[in-house]
């Protein structure tokens, strides 16, 4: 803290009050006594407050660790239930898919069973014409 202008001060209290003071004066000692108390005061103050800003920086940090924390788990529990999810709809979309396959199995497998079954009828069919025919031109 700056030193206390004496000089000017008793020019100031001069020309205010018309009050003849010396730096010597009492009022002076008390005013330096009081600006000492302010400063050690002063002083005392900024280190207490350097100590709690310490704490409060350590209180700040263990808050965003226990955050940290707690966003994680709650992070990693919605990953785990959008998981569950993925996979549930994973199995629903495999069993259609095998239910889908199943149906395209047994489509083909009817339809050729049809065209199969269309080809012997057709086939027999043409077997006994060309047998009706043989016997009545050629026999």
């Amino acid at each position: 803290m700056p030193a206390l202008n004496t000089k000017r001060l008793v020019g100031e209290v001069a020309s205010r009050y018309g009050i003849r003071l010396d730096e010597t004066d009492p009022a002076f000692v008390v005013v330096q006594l009081s600006q000492i108390a302010f400063e050690e005061s002063s002083q005392e103050l900024v280190e207490r407050l350097a100590v709690e800003r310490r704490e409060f920086e350590a209180a700040v940090q263990r808050v965003q660790s226990r955050v940290g924390q707690y966003v994680a788990q709650e992070f990693n529990d919605g990953a785990a239930a959008l998981r569950r999810g993925l996979e549930g709809d994973i199995a629903a979309a495999g069993l259609k898919a095998a239910d889908l396959v199943e149906q395209v199995r047994r489509a083909h497998t009817r339809s050729t069973l049809i065209r199969w079954l269309c080809v012997g009828i057709t086939s027999g069919m043409g077997l006994f014409g060309l047998g009706v025919w043989v016997g009545a031109h050629l026999l």
